[in-house]
């Protein structure tokens, strides 16, 4: 029989061998939405609004009182939002948070810029770390200096790692369009058709009311570059922070990280180094003792005045305690234990380190007090005494862990870090200095002030200024009359208030 269909070419057909061995990788499971409801929308309003307001203010008004009230409404809104339920509220969490807010309003009583930073990112680190111990999402124990690595888990594995289910919970809950959705488009719409209204009210009762008028030139005057800056920014911030707090209250709790077991040093090898090191310091002191005991006695050696005799070793001694605290931590860490403890010849060791470091840190910071004595204050010498004060207190914290191990040492390490920079962010460096200066002068302590000096610093330094437009000294006198109306005006709204800032700028008028 014919075949009468047309002649079909075979087509080749390829054939991928499969090994034997090969085995395809499971599909990754998608990540659930989170939890969405009433809470989480009215906590996402507030957060943008507290971010967009946040942003403007420390972006053209400085780290200042409209910065202070704005970054305590993100953090009052995020604890808010945390507490019921997921929240354990405990000591350690409520004063991080506590301490935090005390810096945050000293933002409004100083104009150190410098100071301001660094206090800020203490902030971020004491308010990361409280609300991650607070939900329970910590991966470390909160007693170890391991603990540091939470807070930067916090904000950026979970405020920026977690932002798909964040959101796409959100989407899913307006997408299904419940009753709370429905009058929340209601309230939005209000507002779209009430700003063209405003817009027109506002001018006019501008220009009918003079206290009206008045009210509203204390507040700051936004140009659309500023607003557009403040949408951009902002609206990141509030991405972070929103999903920050979702994650940290609908994400399933880790299990703490346990200590890596590592390999241990032979106590023989770690007592052997710590006993080269004491022997080293052991010599040094009774070499040295009548040289160190000077710093007490306030009688300066011979050949040395108070200049070189401050300034020699101090910045070497400050080296050395940093040092000397690192080597006791790390041989405590690496020696191998005993029924799982230190064996006391290595505590007993690094005990006598930790003390002659606190007898070195009392004796720079006699020393120091000499150089003060001699040539008055400056911002570097107040806070070289700080971070001083601060390495004596850490030094004596471990030295008591030394022997009493399930002290939580980092908790009092990072509440006196908190508690100093309170101090001296309120207390203001440039107050300070410019006020023993001019007291000292004054009172004839200090044989002449340096002026011009005291004119490089802040705003905190103007009304110890004025004092010496008064001064018998003709040339001292015409100096701060010539400063004080030189100084610039920073206070231009409530944005950019800060009482040092405020005070200078009555004494100026007044020039």
């Amino acid at each position: 029989m014919e075949n009468n269909h047309p002649h079909q070419p075979v087509q080749p057909q390829y054939y991928q061998p499969v090994h034997p061995y090969y085995y395809p990788a499971p599909p990754v499971p998608r990540e659930e939405p989170f939890p969405t409801g009433k809470r989480e929308l009215i906590f996402g309003l507030l957060i943008v609004f507290c971010s967009l307001l946040l942003c403007n203010f420390a972006l053209f008004g400085g780290l200042n009182l409209g910065f202070a009230v704005a970054a305590v409404g993100c953090v009052t809104c995020s604890v808010a939002y945390l507490r019921r339920g997921v929240c354990h509220v405990d000591g350690y969490s409520m004063a991080l948070l506590a301490i935090s807010g005390i810096i945050c309003f000293g933002f409004a009583r100083s104009d150190d810029g410098s100071a301001k930073l660094i206090m800020l990112c203490l902030v971020l680190l004491a308010v990361n770390l409280s609300v991650c111990l607070m939900t329970g999402q910590n991966l470390r124990s909160p007693n170890g200096v391991s603990s540091l690595l939470d807070p930067f888990h916090t904000a950026i594995m979970l405020g920026v790692g977690e932002m798909y289910p964040a959101f796409r919970g959100m989407a899913k809950w307006v997408r299904e369009g419940g009753p709370v959705v429905k009058k929340a488009g209601a309230v939005l719409i209000g507002l779209a058709v009430a700003i063209p209204v405003l817009c027109i009210l506002i001018p006019l009762l501008i220009s009918a009311d003079a206290a009206f008028s008045g009210l509203l030139a204390l507040l700051p005057q936004f140009r659309v570059f500023e607003l557009v800056i403040t949408a951009l920014i902002g609206a990141g911030l509030a991405c972070v922070l929103y999903t920050r707090a979702a994650a940290l209250r609908h994400k399933a709790k880790p299990a703490v990280k346990a200590a890596a077991e590592r390999k241990r040093v032979s106590h023989l090898t770690v007592n052997t180094a710590l006993g080269a090191v004491c022997a080293v310091y052991g010599v040094y002191l009774l070499s040295q003792l009548a040289y160190l005991v000077g710093g007490f006695s306030g009688i300066l050696p011979e050949g040395f005045s108070a200049s070189e005799y401050a300034r020699r070793g101090f910045f070497e001694m400050a080296c050395l305690c940093a040092i000397d605290l690192a080597t006791i931590v790390l041989a405590v860490g690496l020696v191998s234990r005993r029924e799982g403890k230190v064996p006391l010849a290595t505590r007993l060791l690094c005990l006598f380190i930790g003390l002659v470091t606190v007898f070195l840190v009392v004796s720079a910071s006699a020393k120091m007090g000499m150089y003060i004595g001699a040539y008055g204050l400056t911002r570097l010498r107040v806070l070289t005494e700080v971070i001083m004060v601060f390495l004596g207190i850490v030094t004596l914290l471990v030295c008591i862990w030394l022997f009493v191990p399930k002290m939580p040492y980092m908790k009092a390490i990072l509440l006196v870090a908190l508690s100093m920079g309170a101090i001296t962010l309120w207390a203001d460096v440039d107050t300070v200095v410019a006020a023993y200066n001019v007291t000292a002068y004054q009172n004839g302590t200090l044989e002449q002030v340096d002026v011009y000096y005291l004119g490089t610093l802040g705003d905190g330094a103007v009304p110890y200024i004025d004092a010496l437009t008064h001064d018998d000294n003709f040339a001292v006198s015409r100096s701060a009359k010539r400063i004080l109306t030189q100084r610039p005006e920073k206070v231009k709204d409530l944005r950019s208030w800060n009482y040092a800032s405020w005070l200078a700028e009555q004494y100026t008028r007044e020039k």
